[in-house]
């Protein structure tokens, strides 16, 4: 049997009637008449919302379609009205592991919020420690959430190699400076030391830009291939370019600038003068 679609209304977890008319192997319209007939039990156990779909696209005439979105309770007891057989049991059974496992995406997606909630205050600490700013701080941790937003797109996309993300990366960031990592890593006098820790916060609003904008297109566009990620790149890069050539033309300062934060510069760092 095909996996259940669990849904989540207003921050509760449901299930479509008509994918329960479906499981029981019964007409839509004959389960909306049980429901209807079982409305009050039904509410009993919590709200009962009752929805219209439009005709099915690319018929014609026809009435629109109402159903309901059922919680777990509701939905439980819905079945329990129906005459058992194999497939019957067999859909009451996979009803109930689709709602064990849609609670335990939501344990473990709220563990991964905490962890991450976690992992940013530490780096909060870190950098406070470091001696940066508290301005500076609250952009490096944008860029690092929307960085991890872009790669967990990149790996449901199917790319998981170290190598791609490098190649990704240098191709955002040659769009977005006109230079690519490791030249800019060499125009701030970096050796091993973290880049993105060393650009200043305007350079690092202009890839938080051009990260967000290849997120953009990757997702709308439904990049499949490495080709086509490479190419959403290229205009994620190219639109936080264009943004940056115009400031610069605008206030006739550089955004790409040599400072950085190792320790010997830190009682000095700041934002750039005016260097047309």
């Amino acid at each position: 049997m095909e996996q259940l679609e669990i849904q989540k209304l207003n921050g509760i977890q449901v299930v479509d009637s008509r994918i329960i008319a479906k499981g029981l192997n019964i007409n839509h319209k004959s389960l909306m008449e049980t429901i209807r007939e079982y409305q009050k039990d039904l509410e009993d156990l919590g709200v009962l919302p009752f929805e219209t779909a439009k005709p099915a696209k690319g018929t014609k005439g026809g009435r629109p379609e109402t159903f309901c979105y059922l919680d777990e309770l509701q939905a439980h007891l819905l079945v329990t009205l129906s005459r058992n057989s194999p497939e019957v049991v067999a859909f009451k059974k996979s009803l109930v592991v689709a709602f064990i496992q849609a609670r335990n995406e939501v344990t473990l997606l709220q563990e991964v919020i905490n962890e991450s909630e976690n992992y940013l205050e530490k780096k909060r600490l870190y950098y406070q420690k470091q001696g940066y700013s508290d301005a500076w701080i609250e952009k490096r941790l944008k860029s690092i959430e929307v960085r991890d937003e872009l790669e967990g797109i990149w790996r449901e996309h199917g790319i998981n190699s170290t190598q791609q993300y490098a190649v990704l990366t240098s191709i955002i960031s040659k769009g977005t400076f006109g230079i690519t990592p490791k030249q800019h890593s060499e125009l701030k006098g970096l050796k091993k030391q973290s880049l993105r820790d060393n650009m200043t916060r305007l350079e690092l609003a202009f890839m938080i830009l051009a990260e967000e904008a290849t997120a953009e297109f990757t997702e709308a566009r439904d990049a499949q291939t490495y080709q086509d990620m490479k190419e959403c790149a290229t205009d994620g890069g190219n639109i936080a370019g264009n943004a940056r050539l115009e400031l610069e033309t605008q206030t006739g300062r550089k955004v790409i600038s040599t400072l950085n934060f190792l320790p010997e510069n830190r009682s000095s760092y700041q934002i750039p003068k005016n260097t047309k």
